[in-house]
């Protein structure tokens, strides 16, 4: 967690009006500055900036200083924001030492990146495969698409720009075989720089020119990549989703880099895996997006589709399922001329409830086995949405929909807080529920898998299911933590899971993996914190 002093010092040496300049175009006004508010729409200036450090618009009464501008304008969490302008305008920060966080060194991945995207110059064939899919030379340089060369090639980039092989293995870039040589991840390899949401590169998509068996490959699960909370192409999309106020999310890059070309700048893709809870507070940040799924019309992609509809269902998420028939993808379509036909299908996109219960329905064995599954969908919706699913699923099994029983998930519910009650666990999410700016330094640490006895609450709680958290809120014998308390339950929280990881990689003689469990359980015992991984 970043210090108080740290967070002074980086506001005393940073000019409020250069930085909110390089954003807005501001005009003198007197003492302070104007501009056209970014946070509402408006014709004329409203929002002022004062040299004194803070900003305050007269019309949406949005305030604030530089990290408040940037958290808000970039939708990044609070830490997020302080990273980007410190390394913005070259000021360290530092961590409270009880934390004991390491910074990350994101030297390997961003010398990498232009590297790559040199490479692609280079090489026929990598070339060739892009115009093949018919990409614009514009697109590839915006996307920063470019090839891994042989690994010696790699390493002697990595040689050159000094930087310790120790620090990209850390990155994910090279790995280590059994003889303890590092070599690269990715070579011989058309690749996709992947970016977190704070602006930096967190890893890259690999996809094979040859006959290799993963076509497609990711970093590997690391602090700097996860690809359950990250979404290849959002940092390109993120100014037209918010503008749109609408995402489209298909299941690969090409996809997402296609949809682009054909002028859905709003498109963004996961990273090989179907749609996760993990992934709803990304798409929150961006004011709630209606959501358009543009899988493909396979059985996978149809599996796909039916998760996340149920998922995007149960959290109240706008949009729907678009399923191109014929089992072509978003980038085959493209590719042949098909644009204004996915327009169409983005238009008529199948309500998630819809989508969700009438796939229930028509892949249910028998009547009362799709009547069963139904109800068990319905139960997780909130009162509008369930009424709309039992209509849809109703419709299918030709039944009254009364006979589907709606039970009001609105209402704040008990039963989170019900059966083993673990206070630790329970004070530490009331006290992130409590202080949306702690909770946002320290979410990379977090995941719902390490909440052994209240997970569904803290998923709520990631999830901004205010209403579930309100008798948390209310409990007057549960204590809100300080900062060193919070990171401390965490590293409780981190151990257990590391612990019990540990164990079932021992049981499964999976040693590696084991190995790494226990490291983690080392640094967790010298003090550190650690982003969550699963091992």
């Amino acid at each position: 967690m970043i210090t108080k002093e740290s967070l002074e010092i980086l506001k005393n040496r940073v000019d409020i009006v250069d930085l909110i300049g390089s954003y807005l175009e501001l005009k003198r006004s007197g003492a302070t500055y104007k501009a056209r508010c970014p946070f509402h729409e408006e014709r004329t200036a409203s929002f002022n900036v004062n040299p004194k450090g803070f900003y305050y618009c007269f019309g949406c009464q949005a305030k604030g200083d530089i990290i408040s501008f940037v958290q808000e304008f970039e939708r990044l969490s609070f830490e997020e924001a302080a990273q980007k302008i410190a390394d913005q305008y070259n000021v360290t920060l530092e961590y409270e030492s009880g934390a004991q966080i390491k910074k990350r060194d994101y030297r390997p991945l961003e010398a990498l990146k232009a590297f790559f995207a040199r490479e692609l110059g280079k090489n026929d064939e990598a070339a060739g495969y892009l115009r093949s899919r018919g990409l614009s030379e514009a697109l590839i340089e915006r996307f920063e698409i470019g090839y891994a060369p042989e690994s010696r090639a790699q390493l002697d980039l990595l040689r050159s720009e000094k930087i310790p092989f120790e620090a990209a293995k850390e990155a994910g870039a090279l790995v280590e075989d059994e003889n303890g040589r590092l070599f690269a991840r990715f070579t011989k390899r058309v690749i996709f720089p992947i970016y977190a949401p704070n602006g930096k590169v967190a890893g890259f998509g690999g996809r094979t020119l040859g006959d290799h068996a993963a076509k497609y490959i990711n970093s590997p699960q690391s602090e700097f990549f996860n690809k359950s909370r990250l979404l290849y192409g959002f940092h390109i999309a993120r100014e037209a989703i918010l503008k749109q106020k609408s995402a489209i999310v298909c299941e690969g890059y090409m996809d997402a880099v296609m949809l682009h070309q054909a002028g859905f700048t709003n498109a963004i893709a996961t990273l090989g895996t179907a749609l996760t809870a993990e992934h709803l507070p990304l798409l929150k940040r961006l004011d709630d997006p209606k959501i358009i799924l543009s899988y493909d019309c396979d059985a996978a992609g149809i599996e796909a589709a039916f998760k996340a509809s149920k998922l995007l269902a149960a959290h109240n998420f706008k949009g729907g399922a678009a399923i191109i028939e014929g089992g072509k993808d978003p980038a085959e379509l493209i590719a042949r001329g098909g644009a204004q036909a996915l327009a169409r299908a983005y238009e008529n996109a199948k309500p998630f409830a819809k989508f969700a219960a009438e796939t229930i329905v028509d892949r249910a064995p028998n009547a009362d086995a799709a009547f069963s599954e139904a109800q068990d969908f319905i139960d997780t919706l909130t009162r509008f949405a369930a009424e709309e699913a039992a209509r849809y699923a109703a419709a299918k099994l030709a039944i009254d929909f009364r006979r589907f029983k709606i039970r009001a998930k609105d209402a704040a519910s008990p039963t989170m807080l019900s059966g083993k009650r673990d206070l630790g666990e329970l004070s530490l999410i009331k006290t992130l529920s409590l202080d949306a700016e702690l909770h946002a330094s320290v979410i990379d640490y977090l995941d719902s898998a390490l909440f052994s006895n209240h997970r569904d609450l803290y998923a709520a709680l990631i999830n901004g299911d205010i209403n579930a958290l309100r008798p948390l809120q209310s409990e007057d014998r549960l204590k809100a933590l300080n900062r060193d308390e919070t990171l401390a339950a965490i590293r409780r929280l981190m151990m257990i899971f590391c612990e019990k990881e540990a164990r079932l990689l021992r049981a499964d003689r999976q040693t590696e993996r084991m190995i790494e469990a226990q490291k983690a359980i080392v640094r967790l015992r010298r003090g550190e914190i650690i982003a969550f991984r699963r091992f």
